[in-house]
């Protein structure tokens, strides 16, 4: 199967399919609106990740019945298929109406949960405590992913990264199947991009970003357990947007804020309050994938015995450069 092709087809797809959603997202009224919780200037549609996530259904479902593309796991693929289906329905209702958030937590739990009990009987997570922090990291996946989903183009553009990342990690280790899935995200996020880059006509909404994270926990998750690469070299993929998230959460916690409710105060989005512009900040945040967790990934997997070593320290300096940022910008917005 040529490979450049097919993801130059799935891309186009997600570019129509997202093109579509945003024309539904304008006759329906979904916008989001300027105020002090949001990082845009002009009322824009969401809901646009509808397309992303329909075009990677599609690709997958019509992959698995032609014969000339690699075969993927079906103990990996019917999991994932079965937990994306209803998480990004949900994403797709709160994109129409506010849900609760016990309502939204209950089902990114009931996806986790499902998903690693699958793989738990494939034998790719070891043991009830592994299945707990999986669990945990999934669910966390899934709303770091909607956290970080607030600049144009760097949700979609941490899944090409990440995603293009895997794909090599699949492929080195043999796994045409995984490689095959991390390209056909990958892919629909390259045909969101158009759409969500520069001046944003559409937002990717919880339709995608929901979506989005769940799919690359799953193939984060499915990697470590198949042995196609090391823990350490999976929380290094998403090690940067896992630093501004998690640490920002702890810090509202830590102030005792409602956590949960929009806010301002990741560091990419401090910086764009203090004047940088989307591209500028989306650009420093790949330059940093490529220039540090790029190299890292590359190190740990070449020498295994120094993974750990490599990821720890890795974490250490993307956390120190946090604070000192965090530090020097401030706080910018109170989500109560």
């Amino acid at each position: 199967m040529h490979l450049p092709l097919l993801v130059v087809s799935i891309a186009f797809l997600s570019l129509v399919l997202t093109g579509a959603a945003t024309v539904y997202a304008r006759r329906r009224g979904l916008l989001d609106h300027p105020g002090e919780r949001h990082s845009h200037a002009v009322p824009t549609p969401r809901g646009g990740g509808a397309g992303l996530v329909l075009a990677f259904l599609l690709s997958l479902l019509t992959l698995s019945f032609i014969d000339a593309a690699p075969a993927m796991d079906e103990a990996f693929l019917y999991p994932l298929l079965g937990g994306l289906v209803p998480l990004a329905a949900m994403g797709w209702w709160d994109d129409h109406r506010d849900l609760s958030a016990w309502l939204r937590f209950g089902v990114q739990l009931a996806v986790s949960l499902f998903l690693v009990a699958s793989f738990m009987a494939s034998g790719w997570v070891p043991g009830w405590g592994m299945a707990a922090m999986t669990v945990l990291f999934t669910v966390w996946m899934i709303n770091l992913y909607n956290f970080m989903d607030g600049s144009n183009g760097m949700a979609a553009f941490q899944g090409v990264f990440a995603c293009a990342v895997l794909a090599w990690l699949f492929g080195r280790a043999g796994d045409a199947g995984g490689q095959l899935v991390a390209l056909a995200l990958m892919a629909c996020c390259l045909g969101f991009l158009p759409w969500n880059l520069g001046r944003a006509r559409v937002f990717m909404g919880d339709v995608g970003s929901l979506a989005l994270g769940f799919c690359i926990a799953g193939l984060l998750v499915y990697g470590t357990g198949a042995g196609a690469f090391s823990l350490p070299v999976a929380l290094m993929v998403m090690a940067l947007v896992l630093t501004d998230a998690t640490l920002t959460l702890l810090a509202r916690v830590l102030k005792g804020e409602q956590w949960y409710n929009a806010h301002r105060q990741h560091l990419y989005q401090r910086i764009i309050a203090r004047g940088r512009t989307h591209g500028a900040v989306l650009a420093l945040y790949q330059a940093l994938n490529l220039g540090l967790v790029l190299p890292g990934i590359v190190f740990g997997v070449n020498y295994p015995d120094w993974a750990w070593h490599v990821a720890v320290a890795l974490g250490l300096v993307l956390g120190l450069g946090w604070y000192l940022s965090t530090t020097r910008i401030g706080v910018l917005a109170e989500a109560g």
